[in-house]
């Protein structure tokens, strides 16, 4: 038997190979921490909306502030507005950078890094008080999902805004309005709207509860069904859709829609 000696790598190939390594060891590092932030955030805004659902029309400013805890409250006159980002992308200067890039490859990246659990998102919270307590509550979470950017957006006041006070507006519409909005942004998406009010069903309350795992997930929720899920049994008994129109592929939890 012959045995066949390798000759030793050079000084210089031992050198590529050790910063190679390196590089290699601090992506990953960075990565798992941009997951654990990630992570974090999405626990963070999980349990702000929580208390957020459970507000009502005349409960104590303060219980607003409280349930907005960790988000940093701004007030104009009679308006308290906070504003949650998802943890990746908390790092503006990060992001930044990779914007730098041409337009079509910073979009590939991006994309890339939602399919790493590093997903986009934007969850604002608003009231308006009057006298120390809640006249309206409001929350509105954008997030990038498998195909499109989603929205899901929901206020109570006293009434549905005045934009969509008309006379030929049945009495269900009256009491608790669902619409859908287009998102215009990279990438582009769709998104629904629950605006409820003081006679609004427990069912068309519950209707706004935001899917969690959209917050957090390596797949993406898929279509509005997917992000407002119980929305759905409220839509199939007043025998409408969504409305609008994307051009996603149709998601698996639609139901065949009249």
């Amino acid at each position: 038997m012959t045995i066949r000696w390798l000759p030793p790598r050079s000084r210089k190939g031992r050198i590529v190979v050790s910063v190679a390594a390196v590089l290699v060891a601090i992506v990953s590092l960075a990565y798992l921490l941009l997951l654990t932030e990630e992570r974090y955030s999405a626990l963070q805004a999980s349990r702000m909306l929580d208390r957020l659902e459970a507000l009502r029309m005349g409960d104590p400013a303060a219980d607003f502030e409280r349930a907005v805890t960790g988000c940093k409250v701004e007030r104009t006159d009679s308006e308290y507005a906070c504003e949650l980002i998802s943890g990746a992308y908390s790092h503006e200067t990060l992001w930044k950078v990779i914007w730098q890039l041409p337009e079509s490859q910073a979009y590939q990246l991006s994309r890339l890094l939602d399919r790493a659990g590093l997903r986009a998102w934007r969850l604002t919270a608003s009231s308006s008080i009057q006298q120390g307590h809640i006249q309206s509550v409001s929350a509105f979470l954008l997030v990038v999902g498998r195909y499109e950017t989603l929205g899901a957006r929901w206020r109570i006041a006293q009434q549905i805004p005045s934009d969509y006070l008309q006379a030929d507006l049945p009495s269900y519409q009256r009491r608790t309005l669902f619409h859908w909005f287009h998102i215009t942004s990279l990438p582009p998406g769709q998104g629904f709207t629950v605006d409820a009010t003081a006679d609004s069903t427990e069912k068309e309350l519950r209707a706004r509860r935001i899917n969690r795992r959209c917050l957090f997930s390596f797949r993406g929720c898929d279509g509005l069904c997917e992000i407002l899920p119980d929305a759905v049994p409220v839509l199939k008994e007043r025998g409408g859709d969504w409305g609008g129109w994307t051009d996603a592929p149709r998601p698996k939890c639609a139901w065949k829609e009249p």
